[in-house]
């Protein structure tokens, strides 16, 4: 029985699931980093929803990554509500990471 980790590999040798993969990596990344940042502020959703002029339910879907519509600009807004600035990194075939 393979592994995860060799099926993942095998899977990434084709492109169009590899383009898919880590554009979803990416969005976890994002979701993850933007909650941490959110509760190491002491700062529920409902009061970045406010701070950034959006709705508690789109910080919900963003932080579970499930965010649809979301560009560097409303990444920017939620950022800059958290005091922090948006810094994004490309890596030579590792996708998109998130700093």
């Amino acid at each position: 029985m393979r592994t995860f980790e060799e099926h993942l590999k095998e899977e990434l040798k084709n492109e169009e699931f590899r383009e898919e993969y880590y554009v979803e990596l990416a969005k976890v990344h994002l979701a993850h980093r933007l909650a941490e940042l959110r509760k190491e502020k002491n700062i529920s959703q409902i009061e970045l929803a406010k701070k950034a002029r959006v709705s508690q339910q789109f910080i919900s879907q963003l932080e579970s990554a499930h965010g649809k519509n979301l560009t560097i600009a409303t990444i920017s807004k939620i950022a800059g509500s958290l005091g922090f600035g948006v810094k994004i990194s490309f890596d030579k075939h590792k996708g998109i990471r998130v700093a």
